[in-house]
């Protein structure tokens, strides 16, 4: 599946689990504002490769506790909601092994993912 049909398909999970999200949580949100600033930064830099692996590092590091608190069943959200989100970590974690490998990676879709979800926890649209 190429890059784009895959931020498709987890751009489609988002939107199901955008609606589910609880507002209110405004430490989330800053990690996933965080997380896209960072790989705007990144982007905006293409030649700096270490800002390149510190963004995709704290990316990284955020969607592997996604990961883990969806994998969990005993998380309150519902399982469908849980899926969406294991499906946009699965997205995460191909686009950060595509972005290292990349001589001009494309970040559009990681961002975009970030911000969209800061803004749902926020409570504002995008």
């Amino acid at each position: 599946m190429g890059m784009i049909r895959q931020h498709t398909a987890a751009s489609r999970a988002y939107g199901r689990a955008h609606h589910s999200v609880i507002s209110g949580r405004p430490a989330e949100a800053e990690a996933f504002a965080r997380a896209a600033a960072a790989l705007r930064d990144a982007a905006e830099q293409p030649h700096d490769r270490a800002v390149l692996v510190r963004a995709l590092g704290y990316n990284q590091k955020l969607w592997t506790i996604v990961q883990a608190e969806a994998s969990d069943p005993g998380h309150p959200a519902p399982a469908d909601m849980r899926d969406d989100m294991l499906s946009l970590a699965r997205f995460m974690d191909r686009a950060t092994a595509e972005a290292l490998s990349a001589a001009h990676p494309n970040l559009d879709g990681m961002i975009a993912i970030n911000a969209s979800l800061s803004s749902g926890l926020f409570g504002r649209p995008v």
